[in-house]
């Protein structure tokens, strides 16, 4: 007798385990199809917010070197009125930067851009820098004046009478992140 209610609870228990696993792989598999999928390019996002409206501008290089030119950039145009935005950056699929140097704006006219983020990304491998982050993966420049936000954000501010073009040049830091985002499977 005490068999028989041994194999019956040992079955019952297995059955209900079974059911449980059954409705957690469920769950899973749930959660990975309402994610994005993962862009199959190189793309650079910046979450930034700028005084008036303007063109960024991402550089880029594929042969190790810091020799940015015009034919290797993607702009993009930002609304300004300090209204928070995504700025995008898209290269074609067989595009892969070593290198990537920041431009925020041309306008003469801009006070200021707040940068809160820069997301790197590569077929699913992403880097996240926060705005507090920025400068230890690009150089920090005096020609522009900067501050940190208790947001964690970066502030790019007016440094004398005209605005002049902030730009920021990858540390070593970035470059070493970017091949491993570029060379590793995910």
């Amino acid at each position: 007798m005490k068999t028989k209610l041994f194999i019956i609870a040992s079955l019952l228990l297995l059955l209900n385990t079974s059911c449980k696993n059954k409705e957690e792989n469920k769950e899973a598999t749930d959660k990975e199809t309402t994610a994005a999928p993962a862009k199959q390019n190189f793309s650079v996002e910046v979450d930034v917010a700028a005084s008036k409206k303007d063109d960024f501008t991402l550089y880029y290089t594929e042969d190790n070197t810091i020799s940015f030119k015009g034919e290797m950039a993607v702009w993009h145009g930002v609304e300004g009125n300090n209204k928070r935005e995504k700025v995008v950056f898209d290269l074609s699929g067989e595009k892969i930067p070593t290198d990537i140097r920041l431009d925020f704006g041309m306008n003469k006219e801009q006070e200021s851009v707040t940068v809160y983020g820069v997301k790197v990304a590569f077929y699913g491998n992403e880097l996240y820098i926060k705005g507090s982050d920025f400068f230890k993966y690009f150089i920090e420049s005096k020609d522009f004046k900067t501050e940190f936000g208790g947001d964690g954000s970066l502030k790019i501010l007016k440094n004398g009478p005209e605005y002049k073009t902030p730009f920021y040049y990858p540390r070593q830091e970035l470059v070493d992140a970017l091949k491993k985002l570029t060379t590793t499977k995910n």
